[in-house]
């Protein structure tokens, strides 16, 4: 466990917080001029995901009187870097950071660790720096099996229980994968190949470019615009006549600009994967278009990281469930992870408008 918290107690705690009920508690003592302040740094608002993150960690916060400061760096690291600066040199008594460059923030959290400020890694792993006190997200790797799972159901390879189903092909897949400076996406990429490498081995699956390592597949800041101009480049085998069967998309913008432009191509659709459940790759799963996304319901994320920053203001420990996987190559960071779902055209109402995510009418 972490072995800082040289902070005094920021908040007199009434009652027990739990992650199903954050909102009903509320900090003792806080009034409007002496609230805690926490800063919460996310990356962009490009990605409708961290805009709903943004959302819910301020809300939960100030449901808890704690004033909030959130702050998107627009995909700069420069400029995320400067947003932190300036919450510790303006008395942040905690930090959520949403980080775009994992190995970034070194110098800049060990400032909060000076200035005895927890810092608490959002969704992605901070790399490289010792001062990061607990890491709250969901089973990464567990996303990229769920990736790769759907694939291959997607294809006919695996049923519907996940069972082999036979089927030889060989099945022509291209493979995308997340930004290089996101620790989350070598972790989505490892848990999709130790899915896909026994077919890729066996010849049921052939990648028709190739191209299968990490860094040939990457997408820099995860932008669709850099996964269009990719595939672009792909694309000419498959106009010239070759089938393009399935496309493994680590993210719902990635997956929606491939969608595209196969499209625009002329070509049949693939079986294409992502993440995030974005309304856009929502409606084209429900519309039996995407194949399938992941959800992560950043509203239980959101409950998690409330509940760590409360914890550490009030002097005791956030409860976590993994102390082993996230070693950030100086520590390994205590996390709690939280479980994905699949969403597929067979269960999007009840995992998505039953769960009320959206509503039925946002998805026609």
């Amino acid at each position: 466990m972490p072995q800082r918290w040289r902070r005094s107690a920021a908040v007199a705690v009434v009652g027990l917080i739990g992650t199903a009920g954050l909102s009903a508690c509320t900090a003792a003592g806080a009034d409007d001029g002496d609230r805690p302040l926490v800063g919460v740094a996310m990356p962009t608002t490009a990605s409708e995901r961290w805009i709903a993150d943004g959302d819910n960690v301020q809300s939960q916060l100030e449901a808890l009187a704690y004033d909030v400061d959130l702050r998107y760096a627009e995909d700069d690291v420069p400029t995320q870097v400067e947003q932190l600066q300036e919450m510790i040199a303006e008395g942040a008594d905690a930090l959520v950071v949403g980080s775009i460059d994992g190995v970034a923030l070194k110098d800049v959290l060990a400032d909060a660790a000076a200035a005895d400020i927890p810092v608490i890694a959002y969704d992605r792993l901070i790399r490289e720096s010792g001062d990061v006190d607990y890491y709250a997200s969901f089973d990464n790797a567990r996303v990229g099996v769920q990736q790769a799972t759907t694939l291959l159901q997607g294809l006919g390879v695996l049923d519907a229980a996940g069972e082999p189903t036979g089927a030889s092909g060989p099945f022509t897949i291209e493979l995308f994968a997340g930004s290089a400076d996101d620790n989350n996406a070598t972790v989505f990429y490892d848990g999709a190949m130790q899915v896909l490498q026994p077919y890729l081995d066996s010849g049921v699956l052939v990648v028709g470019s190739g191209e299968t390592a990490f860094d040939q597949i990457a997408t820099e800041r995860w932008d669709p615009k850099n996964a269009t101009a990719r595939m672009a480049e792909l694309l000419p085998r498959y106009t010239a006549g070759a089938r393009l069967d399935g496309v493994l998309s680590p993210y719902d913008g990635i997956s929606i600009a491939i969608l595209e432009a196969v499209d625009q191509a002329g070509l049949p659709q693939p079986v294409v994967t992502g993440q995030d459940a974005e309304l856009a790759s929502a409606k084209s799963v429900a519309a039996g278009e995407q194949y399938a996304t992941i959800f992560k319901d950043t509203r239980q994320l959101a409950e998690v990281t409330v509940q760590m920053v409360h914890a550490l203001l009030s002097g005791t420990e956030p409860e976590v469930n993994d102390t082993t996987s996230y070693d950030n190559g100086v520590i390994v960071v205590p996390s709690y992870l939280l479980a994905p779902q699949v969403v597929t055209e067979q269960n999007y109402r009840a995992v998505l408008v039953d769960g009320g995510t959206y509503t039925a009418q946002e998805l026609s």
